[in-house]
Protein backbone atom coordinates (compact mmCIF):
# COMPACT_ATOMS: atom_id res chain seq x y z
CA UNK A 1 0.00 0.00 0.00
CA UNK A 2 2.48 2.65 1.16
CA UNK A 3 1.87 6.31 0.47
CA UNK A 4 0.57 9.09 2.69
CA UNK A 5 -2.71 8.74 4.59
CA UNK A 6 -4.84 11.34 6.37
CA UNK A 7 -7.39 10.18 8.95
CA UNK A 8 -10.30 12.33 10.09
CA UNK A 9 -13.58 12.10 11.99
CA UNK A 10 -16.60 14.12 10.90
CA UNK A 11 -20.17 14.71 11.99
CA UNK A 12 -22.47 17.18 10.20
CA UNK A 13 -19.55 18.67 8.22
CA UNK A 14 -20.97 18.10 4.73
CA UNK A 15 -21.19 21.81 3.88
CA UNK A 16 -17.39 22.08 4.32
CA UNK A 17 -16.29 18.61 3.25
CA UNK A 18 -15.33 19.12 -0.39
CA UNK A 19 -12.94 22.01 0.29
CA UNK A 20 -11.22 19.89 2.95
CA UNK A 21 -10.89 16.96 0.52
CA UNK A 22 -9.57 19.21 -2.25
CA UNK A 23 -6.97 20.77 0.06
CA UNK A 24 -5.63 17.44 1.26
CA UNK A 25 -5.45 16.04 -2.25
CA UNK A 26 -3.36 19.07 -3.24
CA UNK A 27 -1.12 18.34 -0.25
CA UNK A 28 -0.42 14.98 -1.87
CA UNK A 29 -2.24 12.60 0.43
CA UNK A 30 -2.84 9.33 -1.37
CA UNK A 31 -5.48 7.95 0.99
CA UNK A 32 -8.24 9.75 2.89
CA UNK A 33 -9.87 7.74 5.69
CA UNK A 34 -13.00 9.61 6.77
CA UNK A 35 -14.90 8.40 9.82
CA UNK A 36 -18.50 9.48 10.38
CA UNK A 37 -21.01 8.95 13.16
CA UNK A 38 -24.67 9.78 13.65
CA UNK A 39 -24.78 12.48 10.97
CA UNK A 40 -28.03 14.41 10.58
CA UNK A 41 -26.83 15.99 7.34
CA UNK A 42 -25.42 14.23 4.25
CA UNK A 43 -21.82 13.87 5.44
CA UNK A 44 -22.03 10.08 5.35
CA UNK A 45 -23.62 10.00 1.91
CA UNK A 46 -20.99 12.38 0.56
CA UNK A 47 -18.12 10.28 1.92
CA UNK A 48 -19.70 7.12 0.53
CA UNK A 49 -19.84 8.80 -2.89
CA UNK A 50 -16.17 9.77 -2.58
CA UNK A 51 -15.43 6.13 -1.77
CA UNK A 52 -17.29 5.01 -4.90
CA UNK A 53 -15.09 7.42 -6.87
CA UNK A 54 -11.94 5.93 -5.33
CA UNK A 55 -11.10 9.17 -3.48
CA UNK A 56 -11.69 8.14 0.13
CA UNK A 57 -12.41 5.28 2.48
CA UNK A 58 -15.51 5.58 4.65
CA UNK A 59 -15.56 4.23 8.19
CA UNK A 60 -18.78 4.19 10.23
CA UNK A 61 -17.52 4.74 13.77
CA UNK A 62 -18.95 2.65 16.59
CA UNK A 63 -18.79 4.76 19.73
CA UNK A 64 -17.29 2.73 22.56
CA UNK A 65 -18.73 4.21 25.80
CA UNK A 66 -15.41 3.81 27.63
CA UNK A 67 -13.80 6.46 25.44
CA UNK A 68 -14.64 9.42 23.19
CA UNK A 69 -15.97 9.23 19.64
CA UNK A 70 -12.65 10.45 18.23
CA UNK A 71 -10.61 7.94 20.20
CA UNK A 72 -13.00 5.14 19.22
CA UNK A 73 -12.52 6.02 15.55
CA UNK A 74 -8.73 6.23 15.80
CA UNK A 75 -8.60 2.76 17.32
CA UNK A 76 -10.97 1.29 14.76
CA UNK A 77 -9.17 2.62 11.66
CA UNK A 78 -6.09 0.53 12.43
CA UNK A 79 -7.91 -2.36 10.75
CA UNK A 80 -7.32 -0.74 7.34
CA UNK A 81 -4.23 -1.16 5.18
CA UNK A 82 -4.55 2.53 4.24
CA UNK A 83 -3.41 3.19 7.82
CA UNK A 84 -1.33 0.18 8.87
CA UNK A 85 0.68 -0.02 5.63
CA UNK A 86 1.08 3.72 5.01
CA UNK A 87 4.53 5.28 4.89
CA UNK A 88 3.24 8.33 6.80
CA UNK A 89 -0.03 9.00 8.61
CA UNK A 90 -1.58 12.33 9.59
CA UNK A 91 -4.62 12.89 11.83
CA UNK A 92 -6.66 16.08 11.52
CA UNK A 93 -10.24 17.26 11.42
CA UNK A 94 -12.61 19.14 9.12
CA UNK A 95 -11.62 22.53 10.51
CA UNK A 96 -7.85 21.93 10.20
CA UNK A 97 -5.79 22.63 7.06
CA UNK A 98 -2.08 21.82 6.95
CA UNK A 99 0.09 24.49 5.30
CA UNK A 100 3.67 23.65 4.29
CA UNK A 101 5.74 26.74 3.54
CA UNK A 102 8.73 24.97 1.95
CA UNK A 103 9.39 23.15 -1.31
CA UNK A 104 6.29 22.41 -3.37
CA UNK A 105 4.03 22.74 -0.34
CA UNK A 106 3.19 19.05 -0.06
CA UNK A 107 3.32 16.77 2.94
CA UNK A 108 6.22 14.99 1.26
CA UNK A 109 8.21 18.23 1.18
CA UNK A 110 7.77 18.56 4.93
CA UNK A 111 8.87 14.98 5.54
CA UNK A 112 11.90 15.41 3.30
CA UNK A 113 12.99 18.39 5.40
CA UNK A 114 12.78 16.31 8.58
CA UNK A 115 13.94 12.96 7.22
CA UNK A 116 15.26 11.64 10.55
CA UNK A 117 12.07 12.27 12.50
CA UNK A 118 9.58 9.59 13.44
CA UNK A 119 6.96 12.20 14.34
CA UNK A 120 6.72 15.74 12.95
CA UNK A 121 4.61 17.95 15.25
CA UNK A 122 3.08 20.90 13.39
CA UNK A 123 1.65 23.73 15.53
CA UNK A 124 -1.87 25.01 15.32
CA UNK A 125 -2.40 28.53 14.05
CA UNK A 126 -5.85 29.67 15.11
CA UNK A 127 -7.96 31.63 12.60
CA UNK A 128 -10.95 33.33 14.20
CA UNK A 129 -14.18 34.75 12.71
CA UNK A 130 -12.79 38.31 12.56
CA UNK A 131 -16.30 39.71 12.95
CA UNK A 132 -18.09 37.41 10.51
CA UNK A 133 -21.63 36.65 11.56
CA UNK A 134 -23.39 34.99 8.62
CA UNK A 135 -22.79 31.60 7.06
CA UNK A 136 -22.10 31.72 3.33
CA UNK A 137 -21.33 28.87 0.98
CA UNK A 138 -17.78 29.91 0.16
CA UNK A 139 -14.22 28.79 0.83
CA UNK A 140 -13.45 28.71 4.55
CA UNK A 141 -9.76 29.43 3.98
CA UNK A 142 -10.56 32.50 1.88
CA UNK A 143 -13.14 33.90 4.31
CA UNK A 144 -11.02 33.70 7.45
CA UNK A 145 -7.59 35.16 6.79
CA UNK A 146 -6.44 36.52 10.15
CA UNK A 147 -4.84 34.31 12.75
CA UNK A 148 -2.69 34.14 15.84
CA UNK A 149 0.74 35.69 16.20
CA UNK A 150 3.95 33.73 15.87
CA UNK A 151 5.55 33.07 19.27
CA UNK A 152 8.12 30.25 19.01
CA UNK A 153 8.70 30.03 22.76
CA UNK A 154 5.02 29.65 23.57
CA UNK A 155 3.45 26.23 23.27
CA UNK A 156 0.23 25.46 21.42
CA UNK A 157 -1.49 22.24 20.45
CA UNK A 158 0.06 20.44 17.51
CA UNK A 159 -1.01 17.88 14.93
CA UNK A 160 1.45 15.23 13.82
CA UNK A 161 2.66 13.45 10.74
CA UNK A 162 4.16 10.13 11.80
CA UNK A 163 5.75 7.09 10.26
CA UNK A 164 3.28 4.31 9.66
CA UNK A 165 5.55 1.57 10.95
CA UNK A 166 5.98 2.94 14.49
CA UNK A 167 5.54 0.60 17.46
CA UNK A 168 2.43 2.36 18.69
CA UNK A 169 0.16 1.68 21.61
CA UNK A 170 -2.43 3.84 19.87
CA UNK A 171 -2.93 6.73 17.49
CA UNK A 172 -3.44 9.84 19.59
CA UNK A 173 -5.47 12.88 18.60
CA UNK A 174 -2.34 15.06 18.62
CA UNK A 175 0.47 12.48 18.36
CA UNK A 176 1.01 8.69 18.35
CA UNK A 177 1.60 7.03 21.72
CA UNK A 178 4.54 4.61 21.93
CA UNK A 179 4.24 1.18 23.51
CA UNK A 180 5.81 0.98 26.94
CA UNK A 181 7.88 -1.99 25.78
CA UNK A 182 9.64 0.25 23.29
CA UNK A 183 11.50 1.79 26.19
CA UNK A 184 11.77 5.25 24.66
CA UNK A 185 9.73 8.09 23.25
CA UNK A 186 9.37 8.53 19.52
CA UNK A 187 11.84 10.91 17.88
CA UNK A 188 9.67 14.00 17.54
CA UNK A 189 10.65 17.19 15.74
CA UNK A 190 9.02 20.52 15.04
CA UNK A 191 9.03 21.83 11.46
CA UNK A 192 10.99 24.93 12.46
CA UNK A 193 13.76 22.82 13.95
CA UNK A 194 14.66 21.37 17.31
CA UNK A 195 13.56 18.18 19.00
CA UNK A 196 10.83 18.11 21.60
CA UNK A 197 11.80 17.02 25.08
CA UNK A 198 9.70 13.89 25.85
CA UNK A 199 9.18 15.27 29.36
CA UNK A 200 7.25 18.19 27.88
CA UNK A 201 3.53 17.84 27.09
CA UNK A 202 3.56 15.68 23.96
CA UNK A 203 0.56 17.47 22.50
CA UNK A 204 2.35 20.82 22.25
CA UNK A 205 4.77 22.54 19.88
CA UNK A 206 6.25 26.02 19.72
CA UNK A 207 4.41 28.61 17.63
CA UNK A 208 7.07 28.66 14.93
CA UNK A 209 5.25 28.95 11.61
CA UNK A 210 8.20 29.47 9.27
CA UNK A 211 8.13 25.94 7.84
CA UNK A 212 4.61 24.63 8.49
CA UNK A 213 1.43 25.28 10.43
CA UNK A 214 -2.03 23.80 10.81
CA UNK A 215 -4.62 26.47 10.12
CA UNK A 216 -7.38 25.84 12.65
CA UNK A 217 -10.79 27.31 11.84
CA UNK A 218 -12.46 26.18 15.05
CA UNK A 219 -15.34 28.68 14.95
CA UNK A 220 -15.88 29.78 11.33
CA UNK A 221 -18.75 32.31 11.38
CA UNK A 222 -21.02 32.94 14.34
CA UNK A 223 -23.88 31.12 12.65
CA UNK A 224 -21.78 28.06 11.78
CA UNK A 225 -20.52 27.97 15.36
CA UNK A 226 -24.13 27.51 16.52
CA UNK A 227 -24.36 24.38 14.36
CA UNK A 228 -21.07 23.08 15.73
CA UNK A 229 -22.29 23.62 19.28
CA UNK A 230 -25.52 21.75 18.49
CA UNK A 231 -23.47 18.81 17.21
CA UNK A 232 -21.44 18.66 20.41
CA UNK A 233 -17.79 17.91 21.11
CA UNK A 234 -16.37 14.62 19.86
CA UNK A 235 -13.39 14.32 22.21
CA UNK A 236 -14.44 16.04 25.43
CA UNK A 237 -17.96 14.76 24.93
CA UNK A 238 -19.29 15.90 28.31
CA UNK A 239 -18.34 19.54 27.76
CA UNK A 240 -20.44 22.11 25.91
CA UNK A 241 -19.20 24.86 23.61
CA UNK A 242 -20.28 28.20 24.98
CA UNK A 243 -18.95 31.77 25.05
CA UNK A 244 -15.81 30.60 26.84
CA UNK A 245 -15.00 28.28 23.91
CA UNK A 246 -15.67 31.13 21.48
CA UNK A 247 -13.32 33.41 23.38
CA UNK A 248 -10.56 30.81 23.25
CA UNK A 249 -10.66 30.59 19.46
CA UNK A 250 -11.81 34.10 18.54
CA UNK A 251 -8.27 35.06 17.53
CA UNK A 252 -7.56 37.26 14.51
CA UNK A 253 -4.44 39.16 15.44
CA UNK A 254 -2.57 39.27 12.15
CA UNK A 255 -3.17 38.60 8.46
CA UNK A 256 -1.72 35.36 7.13
CA UNK A 257 -1.84 34.30 3.48
CA UNK A 258 0.41 31.22 3.49
CA UNK A 259 -2.48 28.97 2.50
CA UNK A 260 -2.99 30.96 -0.70
CA UNK A 261 -0.25 28.90 -2.37
CA UNK A 262 -2.82 26.10 -2.72
CA UNK A 263 -5.63 28.14 -4.29
CA UNK A 264 -5.15 27.06 -7.90
CA UNK A 265 -4.76 23.41 -7.02
CA UNK A 266 -7.77 23.49 -4.70
CA UNK A 267 -9.86 25.23 -7.40
CA UNK A 268 -8.93 22.48 -9.86
CA UNK A 269 -9.93 19.77 -7.41
CA UNK A 270 -13.16 21.57 -6.49
CA UNK A 271 -14.09 21.73 -10.18
CA UNK A 272 -13.40 18.02 -10.49
CA UNK A 273 -15.46 17.17 -7.41
CA UNK A 274 -18.37 19.44 -8.29
CA UNK A 275 -18.24 18.06 -11.82
CA UNK A 276 -19.68 14.85 -10.40
CA UNK A 277 -23.45 15.23 -10.49
CA UNK A 278 -24.00 13.17 -7.34
CA UNK A 279 -21.46 15.14 -5.29
CA UNK A 280 -22.78 18.46 -6.61
CA UNK A 281 -26.32 17.50 -5.58
CA UNK A 282 -25.12 16.37 -2.15
CA UNK A 283 -23.21 19.60 -1.65
CA UNK A 284 -26.33 21.59 -2.44
CA UNK A 285 -28.30 19.54 0.05
CA UNK A 286 -25.55 20.02 2.64
CA UNK A 287 -25.61 23.80 2.26
CA UNK A 288 -29.41 23.85 2.53
CA UNK A 289 -29.32 21.67 5.67
CA UNK A 290 -26.68 23.86 7.31
CA UNK A 291 -28.63 27.04 6.56
CA UNK A 292 -31.89 25.52 7.84
CA UNK A 293 -30.22 24.33 11.04
CA UNK A 294 -28.96 27.88 11.68
CA UNK A 295 -32.49 29.26 11.35
CA UNK A 296 -33.78 26.57 13.71
CA UNK A 297 -31.14 27.29 16.36
CA UNK A 298 -31.63 31.04 16.10
CA UNK A 299 -35.27 30.50 17.02
CA UNK A 300 -34.63 28.35 20.08
CA UNK A 301 -34.99 30.01 23.47
CA UNK A 302 -32.13 28.02 24.97
CA UNK A 303 -29.73 29.48 22.38
CA UNK A 304 -30.79 33.09 22.92
CA UNK A 305 -28.32 33.85 25.77
CA UNK A 306 -25.40 32.46 23.75
CA UNK A 307 -26.38 34.38 20.62
CA UNK A 308 -26.63 37.59 22.64
CA UNK A 309 -23.19 36.98 24.16
CA UNK A 310 -21.64 36.28 20.76
CA UNK A 311 -23.26 39.33 19.16
CA UNK A 312 -21.81 41.49 21.93
CA UNK A 313 -18.37 40.13 21.12
CA UNK A 314 -18.86 40.69 17.40
CA UNK A 315 -19.95 44.26 18.03
CA UNK A 316 -16.87 44.84 20.16
CA UNK A 317 -14.70 43.42 17.38
CA UNK A 318 -16.24 45.81 14.85
CA UNK A 319 -15.84 48.91 17.02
Amino acid sequence: MGGYTVVTTMKNEAAFLLEWVAHHKVLGFDHLVICTNDCADVTREMVERLAEMGLARHHATRHWPATSIQRSALKQVRRYADVTDADWVYVCYADEFLVVQIGDGTARALVAARAQAEVISVPWRIFGPNGRRDYVDASVTQQFCRGSLEAPRQGIYAKSLFRGDLDMQRIGIHAPIARAELGRAFLREMPGGGRIDPAVNLMLAGRDYRVAQVNHYALRSRDSFLVKRDRGRVNHTGQSMDAEYWDRFNVAQVGCDGIRRYDLGVADWMARLMGDAVLADLHGRAVAWHAAKIVELQGRADYAPLITALDERLAACAS
